[in-house]
């Protein structure tokens, strides 16, 4: 394993033990259950961990997170205001790890948990998705803002276009982040109260949807030096969204596809020492993500839902 993975896997081993301290039950997703199956661990070139929870589970296991006050974990999802995901995240708090630059969200090695809510195939259920989307996407920008000194760094010293447009997203969206966060919380209710025959992790932009019976029971199946909860039905889910699962991709597409801006495994560090660090270095914007265009923008005032 490397250093970041193992660091995942305690991550994981800690969610695992609360979720079987609470009775709660999660399911290996995506690479992680693919990897369980066919390496009895991480897929080699895979640095995440992915779970599901049936949607009562998830919103319990939220519930009962004061459970890791004074430990170094802590799980939270989009309501708390600054997690710019719409899905939870266990992670840990004693270390720095910036996934996405555009949005100052710190923190340690996660696991994904991904809620599982009901799906039908129909105009209401499709409408629904992208309303769900669309009100994520409009909370997303909210708090996709930097702060004036960088925006300022930016304008003054290496790119002017892309301070000016940082700006302008500050002063439309920033200021009405309570606004994007209630629609989204409004159309999450109907999410959570919508009816099917089927099953679906409505946050993917894939629009796959699951069999209701591949998420009864669980099995324990060698996970590196642990075990992971796969569905008993992993087979069938697994073909479902990979195919032929089992055979892996060649070796040019055998990589990572999470660039993260930054990463600190041993040191706590805020956003702003973070960016003072980067700007010693002179690697402020290695990994600076694009702007939007003035396009979108003058789109966005135009159209904008909600308001």
């Amino acid at each position: 394993m490397t250093e970041f993975q193992a660091k995942l896997l305690e991550t994981f081993k800690v969610f695992a033990k609360f979720c079987k301290d609470n009775n709660l039950t999660y399911f290996a997703a995506y690479g992680t259950c693919l990897g369980a199956i066919r390496h009895h661990g991480f897929i080699p070139w895979d640095d995440d961990m992915d779970v599901y929870m049936l949607r009562p589970d998830y919103e319990r296991m939220l519930s009962l997170r004061d459970q890791l006050n004074g430990s170094i974990y802590w799980v939270s999802d989009f309501r708390d205001g600054a997690h710019p995901y719409p899905f939870a995240k266990f992670y840990s708090t004693d270390c720095s790890v910036w996934e996405l630059r555009q949005f100052p969200f710190i923190i340690g090695p996660w696991v994904d948990i991904f809620p599982i809510d009901q799906w039908n195939d129909s105009v209401e259920a499709s409408k629904l998705y992208d309303d769900y989307h669309y009100a994520l996407w409009k909370y997303r920008k909210a708090l996709s803002t930097q702060s004036w000194k960088e925006i300022g760094y930016d304008i003054i010293h290496h790119n002017g276009y892309n301070g000016l447009i940082k700006m302008v997203k500050k002063c439309v969206y920033s200021p009405f982040k309570k606004r994007y966060l209630n629609n989204s919380l409004k159309v999450m209710a109907s999410v959570e109260n919508f009816q099917g025959q089927y099953l679906k992790d409505w946050s993917h932009v894939k629009k796959m949807v699951y069999k209701k019976e591949w998420f009864l029971e669980v099995i324990d199946v060698p996970f590196e030096d642990t075990t992971i909860c796969c569905p008993t039905s992993y087979d069938e889910m697994l073909t479902y969204e990979y195919g032929d699962y089992m055979t892996p991709p060649p070796i040019e597409k055998r990589a990572s596809t999470h660039n993260l801006f930054y990463c600190d495994l041993n040191h706590k560090k805020s956003s702003d020492a973070i960016l003072e660090e980067l700007k010693q270095r002179g690697e402020m914007t290695k990994t600076e993500a694009a702007p939007l265009s003035l396009k979108v923008l003058v789109n966005e005032l135009i159209h904008r839902k909600g308001f």
